[in-house]
């Protein structure tokens, strides 16, 4: 009777064990494969990135500069779990190693510089999240960078991560998972609306294009709907990318203050909408964020697990 429940929960108990080992297993980042896969990335666009190159080498170039390295990695995970004894518990590694908080215990650490006045150290530990200039933020621009980035990333790496596991498999989260990643490590060396990192950016909206409004509409459904649909239709349609657009229009409706705005890459200012009219975000909304994205963390778990139970019972039933 045992071994026939587990058989049948099995799906539900790797995805579990997966999502709590994330939660209390902190890999360190000196091994932990995202940093190798960051420094793969990087390295690529160094040595493909030609900033004086005409527009379509530019294009190209970037395409196939995530593109192959990703499909190849992919490529070679699934080949593995095919020939794996426990191909299904494999798969669970790979969402264990996707899923990550890690931007959530460095906003609670800046939170707390903030109040003891060490501005410069918090934009030391804000370097290390963001890809935008910190040298010159003041206070309220370190806690609106550590909100937005905190915010964004939880929603990609932790909600989004494990949504798309349940919906499309390891295959399809790996692939978003080092997307992600690839991003990040390019931002690094050149401006986010750079023309090399034009597909590279459309892929990732397209891939959390249906996730991130499934996640958004679901939570809003409990946490403050009216707010959050007035701000949706007023700022988070027009946002420079409306997949984040949504996000924050979301976390500015529950956290009752001004979200994103302009900021500076390498010098060089980019124009980004501010969402929201309310007060300025100060350290205080650092620890409400965290508490929020907590509450939502145990919201969707009870929910996935609910739904999925329900399932495995109607299809027993049928």
């Amino acid at each position: 009777m045992l071994e026939n429940l587990l058989q049948v929960h099995e799906g539900l108990i790797i995805f579990l064990v997966a999502v709590f080992a994330s939660l209390g297993i902190r890999l360190s980042t000196v091994y932990h494969p995202n940093l190798i896969l960051s420094l793969i990335f990087k390295a690529i666009a160094e040595r493909v990135y030609r900033p004086k190159a005409a527009s379509s080498y530019q294009l190209l170039s970037g395409t196939l500069g995530f593109f192959l390295p990703i499909l190849t990695i992919t490529v070679l995970t699934y080949a593995i779990i095919s020939f794996a004894f426990y191909p299904n518990w494999l798969g669970g590694l790979v969402l264990f190693l996707c899923l990550d908080i890690s931007h959530e215990s460095r906003a609670k650490r800046i939170s707390a510089l903030i109040k003891s006045k060490q501005k410069v150290t918090a934009r030391a530990v804000l370097q290390g999240m963001v890809a935008r200039d910190v040298e010159k933020l003041t206070e309220l621009g370190i806690c609106k960078a550590v909100i937005d980035s905190t915010a964004l990333n939880t929603l990609r790496h932790f909600f989004v991560v494990a949504l798309l596991y349940l919906i499309a498999g390891p295959y399809v989260t790996l692939f978003y998972k080092l997307l992600l990643l690839c991003d990040h490590a390019w931002r690094q060396i050149m401006q986010p609306t750079n023309r090399f990192m034009a597909n590279l950016s459309r892929a990732i909206w397209l891939i959390e294009f249906v996730p991130i409004r499934l996640l958004v509409v679901c939570f809003s459904l409990l946490l403050r709907p009216k707010q959050t649909w007035h701000y949706i239709k007023y700022y988070g349609r027009h946002f420079n990318q409306t997949n984040s657009g949504w996000a924050l229009s979301f976390f500015a409706a529950n956290l009752q203050t001004q979200l994103a705005g302009p900021r500076f890459y390498f010098g060089a200012r980019v124009e980004v909408m501010r969402i929201g009219a309310k007060s300025q975000p100060t350290a205080d909304h650092i620890q409400h964020l965290l508490g929020l994205l907590n509450q939502m963390r145990w919201l969707f778990i009870a929910t996935t697990t609910l739904l999925y139970v329900m399932t495995n019972f109607a299809s027993l039933m049928l």
